[in-house]
């Protein structure tokens, strides 16, 4: 049912791919070294350029003008992939917050950008997410130690959202922001990491300390099936292609013993699965600041 193609990217955190349909290519970053990452489709190569921004990086968000918004350590800052400049736009932290709070994870939707936050040891529950529109940054939720996700689907107002450290996935009523637990993972299972979702309510969801990526039903919230990985840490999955029927996902090599690595050999690498479903497609973002 899948077919597996492995791209050697040797990200020590590979995170947030997004499927640039304009060129056909994937890109996605490396948090830890802060790096940009471009994969072609067209060409199977792979080109990686570093960028001067204080680590960790948190997401990366594709502009119209083929441009990037990339969050960071301590704000949002746009990237000009031609000539590699890069000028700081917006820091969404208050005061209080700058020494202990981190951007993460984020996704795109009409006129926003959504951007979460983490505690930068991870041992306080002091993150949140929202959105951003028009130099407004508008809280959905907080209370979390780190914050992954979300992925929305606008056409039924659903938001989906990590919660990585309780080991649960909830779901949001965009017009409510009503919250609803639709699973918490076993143990055995890892912690939730990065998710994405299909056109036959299917949520898929990376599994972190779990060697795997699954699919959750969400007609039932269970489970359907999983697909066990060559690398411990998976981080983040996201539909690509004409059809949007493959999945690009990312792994990471910190975390992994060397133990692990023997068993996981590919972790830091990243991967590519044909799937017989269809993603819900992320737009680009026109939001000017």
């Amino acid at each position: 049912m899948f077919d597996l193609n492995i791209i050697n990217s040797n990200n020590t955190l590979g995170e947030s791919g997004f499927y640039l349909s304009k060129t056909n290519e994937i890109v996605f970053l490396d948090l830890a070294k802060p790096t940009i990452l471009f994969y072609s489709l067209k060409n199977n190569t792979l080109k990686k350029q570093k960028i001067n921004l204080p680590k960790p990086l948190g997401n990366i968000y594709p502009k119209t003008d083929g441009n990037f918004y990339i969050s960071c350590f301590n704000g949002l800052y746009n990237y000009n992939r031609k000539n590699r400049k890069i000028s700081k736009i917006i820091d969404i932290r208050k005061k209080d917050e700058l020494k202990n709070i981190s951007y993460n994870d984020g996704t795109i939707s009409k006129n926003k950008l959504w951007i979460g936050t983490c505690h930068v040891k991870e041992t306080k529950d002091l993150g949140y997410f929202g959105f951003l529109n028009k130099n407004s940054f508008n809280i959905v939720d907080r209370n979390f130690k780190v914050t992954n996700g979300p992925a929305i689907n606008e056409k039924k107002n659903n938001l989906y959202f990590s919660d990585s450290f309780n080991s649960k996935l909830y779901k949001y009523d965009l017009r409510t922001y009503k919250r609803k637990t639709i699973i918490k993972f076993k143990k055995i299972l890892g912690f939730p990491d990065g998710i994405a979702l299909d056109t036959k309510n299917g949520l898929w969801v990376a599994h972190w300390a779990g060697g795997k990526v699954s699919r959750i039903n969400l007609n039932n919230n269970k489970i359907d099936f999983s697909i066990n990985l060559p690398a411990f840490n998976i981080t983040s999955v996201t539909f690509f292609g004409n059809r949007l029927n493959y999945l690009f996902v990312t792994s990471a090599k910190m975390g992994t013993t060397p133990k692990q690595l023997k068993k996981f050999p590919y972790s830091g690498s990243s991967f590519i699965l044909k799937t017989n479903y269809t993603g819900i497609k992320i737009p680009y973002t026109n939001i000017i600041f």
